[in-house]
């Protein structure tokens, strides 16, 4: 099969969960013997190959120009693949374009986009048409959570046959560098988590204040870009203190596992997405995870781990953590780990997309 994946910043991976997706699904496509193209920003990759997957360029950013974004990667993968792969919806206004050709497209909605806090009226009114637009002209809906799949099943009574649950995956890190931790003043097990891009549906200064409430000695580190809005430039000012380090973004995946594998505990604020590849991240680090008390959470957590609605909760959550007794730790890491290694893993994600191909393969045949 000739599979295009479009819609992301790019590979090899320095931005969010659809990039990750789109790294470590083309890698292991390209590995079973299937053709794999990737749509990538003109700005941000040089050229050419990532280890076997071939790289093709917009001529705008993604960031600058989304919906030139989206036209140019879904024409150019019309001509060079069977199977496109667009993440999000916001692609969705070009799908006309299949008419005449009638390749097959999968769509991953990203959760519940139009639910997002930062977006302006304008903004919501237009991903709610484009996420229409999806569900009605692709091939396939790619859901990754059953409460997802919920979701968009009875919203726009989708059959089965049209919307599959395909998860994310995660690395099991089995050990950490203490040169990475020297080189961000870090102590093993001495502090508290969040690696989050920083916006209000992610919670954060819920989880800033609930940390701030109590009398723990360990530091609160928050990773994630410090550029771009004035919600993060109000969040720095508010909080930045010797308890609170921004330490902005950090994209180096040793870097970053080193961190989560050494920390105390994980916070995880999102609130409007299905499985979010940084909380399967923390999950395969062995971390014990505190997350905002959502129905997609604890569908990812099983309900094994610790959750919060308010910063009350993130409190007493911070202060049981203190004095937990070292079975209940080993209990909880215990449990994220098996989900790990039994549901949230690449190989069994690239099974699914596998036998959806083949499915795709046997009815191309009659």
């Amino acid at each position: 099969m000739k599979v295009a994946i479009i819609g992301t910043h790019g590979i090899p991976a320095k931005y969010g969960g659809f990039e990750t997706f789109a790294e470590n699904i083309s890698l292991l496509l390209v590995k079973n013997g299937h053709e794999v193209i990737v749509q990538c920003d003109t700005d941000t990759y040089e050229p050419g190959e990532f280890m076997g997957v071939t790289l093709f360029y917009s001529t705008v950013a993604k960031s600058k120009n989304p919906l030139r974004f989206y036209y140019e990667g879904l024409k150019i993968s019309l001509k060079e693949s069977d199977i496109i792969i667009m993440a999000g919806v916001g692609g969705s206004l070009f799908y006309f374009l299949n008419t005449i050709t009638r390749k097959v497209i999968l769509t991953n909605p990203d959760g519940i986009e139009s639910n997002r806090v930062k977006w302006p009226a304008a903004h919501k009114a237009f991903l709610k048409l484009s996420e229409r637009l999806a569900m009605k002209l692709s091939d396939f809906i790619i859901a990754d959570s059953e409460a997802i799949k919920e979701h968009l099943t009875a919203k726009y009574k989708l059959s089965g046959k049209k919307i599959r649950i395909i998860e994310y995956g995660a690395p099991v890190v089995n050990g950490y560098d203490e040169n990475i931790l020297r080189k961000y003043d870090l102590q093993f097990g001495q502090y508290y988590l969040v690696v989050s891009r920083l916006e209000p549906e992610n919670n954060i200064r819920m989880i800033i204040d609930g940390y701030l409430a109590t009398e723990t000695d360990k530091k609160l580190i928050i990773i994630g870009s410090l550029s771009g809005n004035r919600y993060v430039t109000q969040l720095i000012k508010d909080y930045q203190s010797c308890r609170i380090r921004f330490l902005g973004g950090i994209y180096d995946k040793s870097e970053l596992s080193t961190i989560r594998f050494a920390c105390k505990a994980y916070f995880h604020g999102h609130s409007v997405g299905g499985t979010n590849p940084s909380l399967l991240e923390a999950m395969g680090c062995g971390n014990i995870t505190i997350c905002h008390d959502n129905v997609f959470n604890r569908e990812v957590t099983a309900g094994r781990q610790l959750y919060f609605k308010n910063s009350d909760q993130c409190k007493e959550i911070i202060d049981h953590l203190e004095l937990i007794p070292p079975e209940q730790v080993y209990y909880m890491k215990e449990s994220n780990l098996k989900r790990i290694r039994n549901l949230y893993n690449w190989d069994a994600i690239y099974e699914k997309y596998n036998t959806l191909f083949m499915e795709i393969a046997a009815r191309n045949k009659k």
